[in-house]
């Protein structure tokens, strides 16, 4: 019995140690400008893995990271963990916060997160931005320049439902058709670069005009992949396009309308 007693300070001694040496991060506070607000990020947040290996540098050392990332134009993929949920985002230079390390009940806990977690090749990310109204409605796009929006704005605004910039286009085709087909010409190329230059910000502001407010900001392969993220995050979202059917409204099934 003795020894039966004797060991297990041991094995908890030897579990502590273990859990100590895992690497993670929490996100301090954040200064009212920093790309970590940027992204969504919040305080608290720990980031367990970054490019998708374990962390294997002070929490000092990040800063350096990121400069190289800058400098080589070759963001850096980090892995988020929060209130029990992991997800990735894609960074292009220092996240402006301080880091520290964490507890390492919270550390392990975050480990633990990462070995079920499927994380790709970099290159293979992009990040998402979504915005979400009030009636959990959610406007979910590729941050990734689009050779679409640049070619033929209208199908890129159809695409993103964005009607009254479309109708605003369509009108400029037309009046500029009617003067002369020079003219018209002129004004396909002028909203070409105009879309080339702008897009993406063209998308949030047309979003915030219909009420959509930035919510998240994320990592990911697909949209499909981006969608199960977010509807992790809130089962309630609701998607135009949804890969991932209708957002439940009660325990026992999802909503009729909804699902139409």
């Amino acid at each position: 019995m003795a020894g039966i007693f004797t060991t297990e300070p041991e094995d908890e001694q030897a579990n502590s140690e273990t859990v100590e040496k895992i690497s993670a991060f929490k996100l301090g506070k954040l200064p009212i400008s920093c790309l970590a607000r940027e992204l969504r990020l919040k305080e608290n947040d720990v980031l367990i893995a970054i490019d998708g290996k374990e962390i294997d540098i002070e929490p000092s050392g990040f800063a350096d990271l990121a400069a190289d990332a800058e400098l080589n134009n070759a963001p850096l993929l980090l892995t988020i963990v929060r209130d029990g949920m992991i997800y990735d985002v894609l960074v292009s230079y220092d996240l402006g916060v301080k880091l520290d390390y964490c507890e390492p009940a919270e550390a392990k806990a975050a480990q633990d997160l990462l070995k079920g977690h499927d994380i790709g090749a970099k290159q293979e990310y992009r990040n998402y931005e979504a915005l979400r109204n009030i009636h959990r409605h959610v406007v979910l796009y590729d941050t990734e320049y689009s050779s679409l929006a640049t070619m033929c704005p209208p199908v890129w605004l159809l695409q993103h439902r964005a009607w009254e910039p479309l109708a605003a286009v369509m009108a400029a085709y037309g009046a500029s058709f009617v003067v002369h087909w020079l003219a018209f010409v002129a004004t396909f190329m002028l909203l070409g670069f105009y879309f080339h230059r702008i897009q993406f910000r063209l998308i949030r502001n047309y979003s915030l005009f219909t009420e959509h407010y930035f919510w998240f900001v994320l990592a990911a392969r697909s949209s499909l992949e981006a969608q199960t993220v977010l509807r992790k995050v809130d089962p309630k979202a609701i998607f135009d396009f949804s890969h991932v059917g209708p957002p439940i409204i009660s325990d026992k099934q999802p909503s009729k309308r909804l699902a139409a």
